[in-house]
């Protein structure tokens, strides 16, 4: 297990990103702290603000996803 801190809040989004929900879902909020999961996929994951489990990062190293460097950082 390892934190990592929100550095930018998530909203959850359908269709490869193209199509936003309104209102929107918070998944992550900004400045919140939450703890990660590396799963034996070779993803992280973490527990969004409803408990629910979504991937974070793809890679094994986090500072080495695109995605997770917009929207996380390690604690």
């Amino acid at each position: 297990m390892e934190l990592f801190q929100c550095t930018k809040s998530v909203y959850k989004h359908v269709e490869m990103d193209v199509i936003e929900i309104y209102p929107p879902q918070l998944l992550f909020r900004h400045g919140y702290i939450y703890p990660g999961f590396f799963d034996e996929s070779g993803v992280w994951m973490a527990t969004d603000e409803e408990d629910v489990m979504h991937v974070i990062s793809e890679h094994p190293s986090p500072e080495q996803d695109h995605w997770f460097q917009q929207h996380f950082k390690k604690v």
